[in-house]
């Protein structure tokens, strides 16, 4: 059968140029399955901003790693999942994959990692109110990495100043909207006037425009505008001169989480102010989030039964952007750092 692929042709460094990035390739394969093994056809993948630092990281030739869900087409008598089957895994940008959806080591990455082994996903769980592709959003890593920051970590209490950088995204809105119903008041940074209305639509109580490159000052003044009683919680997505301006604003006993670092990965921020000392005086707390430690089957179960519940009810609204076609996957990649105004939530494209 022919299996299409994207791989990886050359590691470009900050932004993406995905004409050169990626070259697509289309093999014959002859699959010829091992007791453990399956074939799945991929149904939808994700387009994500950290997908970067993994492209950076894989061998040249070698295929796009990315998030997707897919079906058991075919299967060997000790598979792990069975024919019919809906899986999310880290198939990457491929039609077909044939493995054993076993948790794979990611050793060339500069911090070596594993990624999960496929879960099964349960059909009851979803319908047209929480459809298949939120398994890729809200119900899928982004939802986990926001609800599991929040509710394993941090405590946010009504009053609390709670700032979001880079909060149009995925993640960033979806962590918004759970402090804005935990009480807090919630400012967010996003990229331009359109999706500053969008947040504020979604109960956002101040957002700062912030574009990569602004003066570090006029950053400064923007927030301290917005949080002139200083800032409780920091759910961090962008680093570099955000960050930069909100650690002097940490109160006592702030919270920060540091989800992602888009101004280090790709804007290539690799200098800034010593910060450490406006830790020590507030007696902050900073963690790193990478949400596959809360991957687990309980987890998940959680995460459909309390934020899934609010999205029912029209609590927490969880967008996405949906593009069509295996041949637009790297358009849709694209699209993250050029068309940011056709974009709302998650990025998705359907096979």
């Amino acid at each position: 059968m022919k299996i299409a692929k994207w791989v990886v042709r050359e590691h470009v460094e900050g932004v993406p140029d995905v004409d050169r990035v990626y070259e697509k390739v289309v093999e014959d394969v002859e699959v010829t399955l091992a007791p453990d093994e399956m074939l799945l056809r991929t149904l939808y993948v994700s387009v994500d901003p950290y997908l970067q630092g993994i492209a950076l990281d894989t061998p040249i030739g070698h295929h796009m790693g990315a998030d997707s869900i897919m079906e058991v087409v075919a299967a060997g008598p000790r598979a792990g999942h069975r024919v019919g089957d809906l899986v999310q895994g880290f198939g990457g940008w491929r039609t077909h994959v044939v493995g054993t959806g076993a948790p794979e080591p990611w050793q060339t990455g500069t911090f070596p990692m594993v990624f999960p082994a496929y879960r099964r996903l349960d059909p009851g769980w979803y319908d047209d109110a929480l459809p298949l592709p939120t398994a890729l959003g809200a119900m899928g890593g982004p939802g986990m990495t926001a609800w599991g920051t929040l509710s394993k970590y941090m405590t946010v209490n009504p009053g609390d100043t709670f700032v979001v950088s880079g909060a149009s995204g995925a993640v960033g809105a979806l962590a918004g909207q759970l402090a804005v119903l935990a009480g807090a008041r919630v400012i967010g940074t996003t990229s331009s006037p359109q999706k500053a209305d969008y947040l504020t639509g979604l109960g956002f109580d101040a957002v700062v425009v912030y574009r990569h490159g602004d003066r570090a000052d006029a950053v400064r003044e923007a927030l301290t505008r917005a949080a002139p009683d200083g800032v409780d919680r920091y759910f961090d997505n962008l680093g570099g001169t955000v960050t930069d301006a909100v650690f002097p604003m940490l109160n006592v006993g702030a919270q920060v989480a540091v989800c992602w670092q888009w101004a280090t990965q790709v804007g290539q921020e690799d200098t800034g102010p010593r910060l450490l000392p406006y830790l020590m005086f507030p007696r902050a707390t900073v963690r790193g989030i990478f949400s596959p430690e809360w991957f687990t089957e309980q987890n998940w179960k959680d995460l459909h039964a309390e934020l899934g519940s609010r999205v029912r009810r029209g609590e927490v609204v969880c967008d996405h952007t949906l593009h069509h076609g295996f041949d637009n996957i790297p358009t849709a990649y694209g699209s993250l750092y050029g068309d940011r105004e056709a974009n709302r939530g998650k990025v998705l494209v359907a096979l």
